[in-house]
């Protein structure tokens, strides 16, 4: 079963008291990547699934959701979430404030981190990133663009020059503003990420 599977089964199983604890808990979660209130609230379980996929990554989500459940004294439901995880994506038990993983976002070589990723392919992905409205939309909600600086890149009436913006200036400089572009392409365009690693 997928990282993605799984956690919609565990979702679904709970009430709908439940799964309010956990919303409230996902919105309260320290740390970035973060979820925000915008993004879930109202909405059902696919919704919120498909969120914390595109947050977190399917490699990393459900140690975040079992974190999550058992800080919403959900421990049940977060043991059974551990144990239906795919055999290549473990979840580490639960510690109080432990570091996140050094790399969350590994391309699929495994060999380039996000950041030397998007070092690497900048000029290509300029060239070739299209329909970049979801993009923008996300790295305003993870505050890597400011509401100005959002208004900007949207005023740009091409994706190539909203990209050339993007990725020539000071967007997506460090580590953690890489990942959460890379994390982006990797479930938006992965073809695209799988070409670039193959040249």
């Amino acid at each position: 079963m997928s990282a993605k599977k799984a956690l919609k089964k565990c979702l679904q199983s709970l009430s709908s008291d439940e799964f309010n604890a956990f919303i409230s808990e996902l919105l309260d979660r320290e740390g970035e990547p973060r979820v925000y209130k915008n993004q879930v609230e109202g909405k059902g379980v696919i919704e919120v699934t498909n969120v914390m996929v595109n947050v977190f990554s399917e490699r990393n989500v459900l140690s975040v959701a079992v974190e999550v459940l058992r800080e919403a004294n959900l421990g049940g439901f977060a043991d059974q979430l551990a144990a239906s995880a795919p055999v290549s994506a473990p979840v580490p038990a639960p510690v109080a404030s432990g570091p996140a993983p050094s790399n969350p976002a590994p391309s699929p070589g495994g060999s380039l981190s996000a950041k030397e990723f998007v070092e690497k392919y900048k000029m290509e992905l300029i060239k070739r990133l299209t329909d970049t409205d979801p993009l923008f939309d996300l790295l305003l909600h993870h505050k890597v663009l400011s509401g100005h600086s959002y208004s900007e890149f949207k005023a740009l009436p091409t994706d190539r020059g909203r990209m050339s913006k993007l990725l020539m200036g000071p967007y997506l400089k460090s580590k953690a503003t890489c990942e959460i572009f890379y994390n982006f392409l990797k479930e938006e365009q992965p073809f695209l990420i799988d070409e670039l690693l193959e040249n």
